[in-house]
């Protein structure tokens, strides 16, 4: 899903087109440029099949102004196939997101169900963001969309700098099917990590328009940090712990299994099992380890590869 700021449109966006399912035009940015222009644009996406989204933050707006049918009669006078349900601002029961859900589907529109707030010091905790994704699942929308924001700090997921937040993570993975959620995530090395966590067919969200081509190269497998990521179609079958201790031997190879236990605090008989599971399927190696001949040592394909080519 790309954040469409309303920047230029062009060749560029032909060659990258076919690797975007959704974007969002962000904000209230609709009320900013005339009709004319907008219908335009959206015209444009969806004669490439991609649906087009209005943010969940101009429907808040309406919604706080008791005045969401003039807002849904909008979307769809200008060709918006879907909208974004959120509380990322104000409050909204569960009650009344069912209710805007029901008014949203007698427009013809989909919709999708946004969970988070948008205020750093305001944030859900996991068991309220569990629970939410729960609820908004319930009312069958398109995805549930994990708010990240537009520079993924302080929200959701996403530490102060940034930095994901992984018991928070895994214990939504735990409960959900990942498939059924878009992890907003702006910033490139958030995106290295959900495809190093979940595999190349991870959900994304607020993409950036320049980023689109870098982000295909990373679900691919073309780039250095997702190089032994299984390409799609051939996702990793394995559960949670197999790519728990992927993302760990990404992360911080070279190393042997005695740190792999000390970052994950997996079970010694789980950790060789991941192993096991990832060498057959080639995306670690297994190397003596110089300092403690008694162990071995993992890295991924591509580090393996640039160690020998430095000499």
């Amino acid at each position: 899903m790309v954040l469409d700021r309303l920047y230029g449109l062009g060749d560029e966006f032909e060659q990258v087109s076919e690797y975007v399912d959704i974007v969002e035009i962000g904000w209230g940015l609709p009320l900013v440029w005339k009709d004319d222009a907008i219908l335009r644009r959206i015209k444009f996406y969806r004669s490439r099949g991609i649906e087009v989204s209005m943010s969940g933050t101009l429907v808040e707006y309406f919604a706080f102004q008791n005045d969401t049918r003039s807002i849904l009669e909008k979307a769809r006078r200008l060709g918006f196939s879907m909208v974004e349900i959120s509380d990322g601002i104000i409050d909204v029961t569960q009650d009344q997101k069912l209710k805007l859900a029901k008014q949203v589907r007698s427009f013809g529109l989909e919709y999708l169900i946004a969970v988070g707030k948008k205020n750093p010091a305001a944030q859900l905790s996991t068991a309220e963001t569990i629970s939410q994704i729960e609820a908004a699942l319930a009312q069958g929308p398109a995805k549930v969309v994990l708010e990240g924001r537009e520079w993924g700090r302080g929200v959701g997921i996403y530490d102060e700098d940034g930095e994901i937040k992984w018991s928070m993570l895994r214990s939504i993975s735990a409960n959900f099917d990942y498939k059924d959620i878009i992890f907003e995530a702006p910033n490139e090395l958030q995106q290295i990590a959900l495809i190093s966590e979940f595999g190349p067919q991870v959900n994304l969200g607020n993409v950036s328009f320049g980023s689109i081509a870098a982000l295909q190269s990373e679900r691919l497998g073309l780039r250095f940090d997702t190089f032994g990521v299984d390409r799609p179609g051939q996702e990793t079958k394995g559960g949670p712990s197999v790519k728990f201790v992927l993302f760990v031997i990404q992360n911080y190879q070279p190393v042997d299994q005695r740190e792999i236990a000390s970052i994950t605090q997996l079970p010694s008989r789980t950790i060789q099992k991941a192993i096991e599971y990832l060498k057959e399927r080639k995306q670690i190696t297994e190397h003596p380890n110089f300092e403690d001949r008694r162990s071995k040592i993992y890295r991924t394909p591509s580090a393996t590869t640039l160690r020998r080519s430095g000499g």
